[in-house]
């Protein structure tokens, strides 16, 4: 009888131990989980825009300003900056809204860029709150990108440049250029 209790003690012991080390094997690690947070791919909010919270990343593009021979030599002498600037809208759902008045009539976001030597803008990490994109009909945001100097040195502006207006849509992830000549002595 001893010696059938004693296998029997073993037996629970051997079917403890390898319940645990069972448990152990499958669970998985912090490491693990942060592993495979970082590979899973991030909510798309309408195809667009990145979730991050309570707020929608808008796609980052680039606007390249091509100056005309001349008004690369006045901006270099003078030491004048390049300004390009992007504002966001679009048509709010309730026109009533009190954020109408805040959007300056369905603008939602701006970012300005000062370029000083170089002639590349770009636009990336620009967050909206998602509750300010769902009160706008249509989420493909309008983009209008205008460019001008930094009147660091003149007053004026020195630059007729062309203007961007386009869709977020086909705007995303792309590079585009805008030309830009003297505003006088072309």
């Amino acid at each position: 009888m001893k010696k059938s209790t004693i296998i029997y003690c073993l037996a629970l012991i051997s079917l403890f131990v390898s319940c645990s080390n069972f448990k152990d094997k499958t669970e998985v690690s912090k490491d693990d989980s942060l592993k495979a947070a970082k590979l899973a791919p991030k909510p798309v909010y309408d195809g667009i825009y990145r979730v991050e919270g309570d707020s929608v990343v808008i796609p980052s593009f680039e606007i390249e300003v091509e100056l005309s021979p001349k008004a690369e030599a006045k901006i270099e002498k003078d030491k004048e900056s390049i300004i390009v600037s992007a504002s966001f809208s679009g048509i709010p759902i309730d026109p009533n809204s009190p954020n109408m008045q805040e959007w300056a009539e369905g603008g939602i976001a701006g970012k300005e860029i000062e370029l000083m030597g170089q002639r590349v803008a770009r636009f990336e990490n620009i967050k909206v709150k998602k509750s300010t994109l769902d009160s706008v009909t249509g989420k493909d945001l309008e983009l209008l990108i205008n460019v001008y100097t930094g009147r660091r040195t003149n007053p004026d502006n020195l630059l007729d440049c062309g203007i961007l207006s386009e869709k977020m849509a086909k705007v995303q992830n792309k590079k585009f250029v805008l030309k830009a000549k003297l505003i006088y002595g072309e």
